[in-house]
Parts: C-alpha cells; structure tokens; sequence
C-alpha cells in the first residue's frame, strides 16, 4: 500500500507540473485562470495516479502488464485509422461516437488477447526464438504509436493536444524515476494518497459548469475521464 501511495503522490505531482502551460489556454475563453489550472490539475491526476501505481506493478507482475501495454500499443494505429473510417461515414455523432466505443473496446480487446496468446505459445518456444519475437512485438507497438503521433501532428487541430499527451507522458515518466531515491520515497509513502485524492477532488470541483467546457474545447487531454465522456 506505501508503494502506491508514493506512486499517486508521484501522479498529483506531474499533473500539477503538466496542467501550468494549459492554463493559460484554457484561461483564453474566459474560464478563471486558478480554476482552469486546479480542474487540468485534478483531471490529470486522475489517470496519472493509477497510471504510476499500475507502472510500478510492472517490476512485479511482468507478464500480464507487459501484454497489456503492448496489446494496446498495437492497437493505437488500427484505432486511429477506425476513427478516420467512421468520422467520414458517419454523419450523426452520437451514433458514430457509440459505434467506435463498442468497436474500439472490441479492437483493443482482441489485440490484448492476441498479445497474450503470442507470448502463451512462445514460452515452449527457444529463449533465442522468444527473445526476438518481443522485439519484433515491441518494435510494430513503437511504429504504430509513432505513426498515430505523425498522423495527429499532420492535423494542426490537433497539435496542441499531442503536446499535452506528450508533455503528461514526459512529466510523468520524471516522477515515477523520483521514485528511485529513498528519501523521496519516505515522503511520497506518508502524503502520496492523501495529495492525490485532494488534487483530484479539487479538480473535480474546480471544473464545473464554464470552465469544464473550455477544458473540454481546448485542453481535454488533461481534463481526464470527465472530459473524454
């Protein structure tokens, strides 16, 4: 439990750091500045957190997260390419927005599955032959990551939406190796949980009414959950 205390206390933390560029932004269609930046704040804390807590699991449940990750990396070009096919043959949102959720929850189900069952075959399998078919597996999850990337940067709408994915990611990544000094540690595993809960709270609170709809227009990338649905 200390552990993932640290490792939601680590989360509040980036997200704090990651929601000061989008603040002004957000501040720009007249949401208040403070609370735009407690609500991305809050909002980006709340997949942070459990993000952190799930990659700090990583170290010691390999196998099930490692499949995870890399089914749903591999999912990420099938469903930006999905995306595409429905927004040019759908003309009534809702519906178009309720057909990919079903089929993106299927897509990513399938290549988790698939992800699982590849690995499941390759345990009888040669360390050599096990070994480079990772490779192989990690290198088409990086390509097809890379390719949603260029794909998203090509659309100049989406640009400042990519960065702030990335800018989270990056800011993320920095805290969770913050974990790996133990005086940090000490202190992370007393108000780690406590911190989170209340950024979320706040965050939740923050972004009501005016100001979660400028999120939602400008920023919902780090508006969280709230803002994806």
């Amino acid at each position: 439990m200390n552990e993932r205390s640290a490792a939601l206390g680590a989360g509040a933390l980036a997200a704090i750091v990651t929601a000061v560029p989008a603040a002004p932004r957000v501040a720009e269609l007249g949401a208040h500045g403070a609370l735009a930046f407690v609500a991305l704040a809050g909002g980006t804390a709340l997949f942070l957190g459990p993000g952190l807590v799930a990659a700090g699991a990583v170290r010691t449940e390999t196998n099930g997260f490692r499949t995870v990750l890399l089914g749903i990396a591999l999912s990420a070009l099938p469903l930006s390419l999905l995306g595409d096919v429905l927004k040019q043959s759908t003309h009534h949102r809702p519906l178009g927005a309720a057909t990919f959720a079903v089929l993106a929850l299927a897509l990513v189900l399938g290549f988790v599955a698939g992800t699982w069952r590849l690995f499941e075959v390759l345990e009888a399998r040669s360390f050599a032959m096990r070994r480079a078919s990772f490779a192989i597996v990690v290198a088409l999850a990086l390509a097809g990551v890379g390719a949603v990337l260029v794909r998203a940067l090509g659309a100049p709408a989406l640009v400042s939406h990519v960065l702030d994915g990335l800018r989270a990611l990056a800011t993320a990544t920095l805290c969770h190796l913050l974990l790996r000094f133990p005086r940090v540690v000490s202190i992370a595993r007393r108000v780690g949980a406590p911190l989170w809960a209340f950024v979320v709270i706040a965050g939740l609170v923050a972004g009501r009414g005016a100001t979660g709809a400028a999120i939602r227009a400008t920023a919902p990338v780090l508006g969280g959950p709230v803002a994806w649905f």
